[in-house]
């Protein structure tokens, strides 16, 4: 179960939330809506326990993955190599890496790739890993639409008996993935 209560968090004298309470169960998919500037990635810093200064509480059991507004991959790993660096499986993460369109990337560097192709390396690190929790900070922003609803799918698939949580600026993308909307 997760609980965030924030009763206020502000960077400087802007206030970003104030009495803000979110509940969620164990599993489902959830997405976060609203304007730019509206505390999207804050809420899920907080969330992940990153953003410790603001006042209230959070509650978050289990174990946490997340794909970031930045890829956050490692330069020197190539694409099997950054996935197997949250998992030991290598068949899990050639899997996952063939289902994002990546099967025959698994050798190259991160310099060979890219934006979106980056971006998919990241998302199979993070379902790669072995969590309960699963937050996504705007995760097919860079992505093509023709590749968009496959990806989507592979999350419908892979993270369907978990908590999902992303920030996302298009509606569709909540409603393909049956996602709940939390609006801010």
């Amino acid at each position: 179960m997760l609980k965030v209560d924030i009763k206020e968090k502000r960077f400087g004298e802007k206030l970003i939330f104030k009495d803000f309470v979110l509940s969620l169960p164990d599993k489902g998919i959830y997405a976060v809506t609203g304007e730019s500037g509206r505390g999207k990635t804050t809420l899920l810093n907080i969330i992940a326990g990153l953003d410790r200064d603001f006042k209230g509480s959070r509650e978050a059991d289990g174990r946490m993955s997340y794909v970031f507004q930045e890829d956050r991959l490692i330069p020197s790993l190539n694409v099997l190599e950054n996935v197997m660096f949250v998992c030991r499986d290598r068949e899990k993460a050639v899997d996952l890496l063939q289902k994002l369109g990546l099967g025959n990337e698994t050798g190259s560097k991160l310099g060979k790739l890219s934006g979106g192709m980056k971006r998919r390396v990241a998302i199979a690190r993070a379902l790669a890993a072995d969590y309960d929790l699963l937050l996504m900070d705007e995760p097919f922003a860079s992505i093509d639409e023709e590749r968009k609803q496959s990806i989507m799918d592979v999350i419908k698939e892979t993270a369907s008996d978990r908590l999902v949580i992303f920030v996302t600026h298009d509606i569709a993308e909540a409603e393909y993935l049956g996602a709940e909307v939390i609006a801010l």
